[in-house]
């Protein structure tokens, strides 16, 4: 068995069983791969994929297990060039983030300034999605470092650190019937065409169980990931939105009107999200004490031990 082999399937596997998807991502022949994919199915004695003549069907329950393994010994690769690097040059280097688009717009480019300026040779990658897509980036070894609030979906191989809360507000546009309201309640929102923000977010899901638990239904016309959009169709009557404080800006949002709603939601937590097994480089540790300067290297490599034990 070789690891080109593996690369091979894990990358059939990527590129939704296409042989010829695989061999373009990898630079190199179709026939080539086939041939590989033969002999490796021979050495382990089981077949890789259901054939139908010339035509792959889908995958075998093997195949799908190898490739779930080896997936997990490309990252540990991975790591171990990553800790070659961290002593032969650890100033230059490549660093894959993840974010949601509200820490990616509003949290963000303070921290990024201070780090370029003091690692201007690490190249800075920085991917962006809802909390279960940057999770998943983050569990993939895609991103070395995600940036989120807890995503609905459970990831056990992932460290969540908390690291600060997100209070929210109630994102009206102006003139709207609910400023006239003195004490905003669940069934006054209840009322109002409602979009809210993180589809598929713990907190997303925390607000229709409070909703449910009141025995109350939001009408909810619009569910997105990216808070500026959500802004936009606050402003354009389209509804009203619950997002995080700091997503108001009271110059930029003229149009807008930000209410108090501290006491029916919950703030949202943000998280450094880290796999417990991934191998972080020093300017990611630097990276994290810039965004959280209560959270140093030392606590973040205590809190991946115990996570690991």
């Amino acid at each position: 068995m070789k690891l080109h082999q593996l690369r091979y399937l894990c990358e059939i596997a990527r590129q939704g069983l296409s042989f010829s998807g695989a061999a373009a991502a990898l630079h190199t022949s179709q026939p080539g791969i086939s041939k590989q994919i033969r002999l490796l199915e021979e050495e382990l004695g089981v077949d890789l994929f259901i054939r139908n003549g010339n035509r792959i069907l889908e995958m075998t329950e093997p195949a799908r297990r190898i490739v779930s393994i080896a997936n997990l010994v490309f990252r540990e690769l991975e790591d171990i060039k990553a800790v070659a690097s961290e002593f032969r040059d650890g100033s230059t280097g490549r660093f894959n983030l993840a974010a949601t688009f509200t820490f990616a717009r509003y949290i963000l480019p303070d921290t990024l300034r201070s780090f370029v300026a003091r690692h201007p040779r690490v190249e800075v990658n920085l991917l962006q999605g809802s909390p279960t897509e940057v999770s998943r980036l983050a569990s993939s070894g895609m991103a070395d470092i995600a940036l989120t609030t807890r995503p609905a979906e459970d990831f056990p191989d992932l460290l969540f650190l908390e690291y600060r809360k997100l209070p929210r507000v109630l994102v009206t546009p102006a003139g709207h019937p609910l400023l006239r309201e003195k004490r905003i309640t669940l069934k006054a929102i209840s009322r109002h065409p409602l979009i809210t923000l993180d589809i598929g977010s713990h907190g997303q899901l925390q607000m229709r169980d409070l909703f449910a638990r009141s025995g109350l239904e939001p009408n909810i016309v619009f569910a997105g990931v990216d808070v500026d959009v959500i802004k936009a169709f606050v402003e354009a009557g389209l509804g009203i939105a619950v997002l995080p404080q700091l997503a108001f800006e009271p110059r930029r949002d003229s149009k807008l009107r930000a209410l108090d709603v501290g006491h029916l939601f919950e703030a949202h937590v943000g998280c450094l999200t880290i796999r417990k097994n991934h191998y972080l480089r020093g300017y990611a540790f630097d990276f994290v004490e810039m965004l959280a300067p209560d959270i140093d290297r030392r606590a973040v490599e205590k809190a991946l031990a115990t996570a690991r034990a």
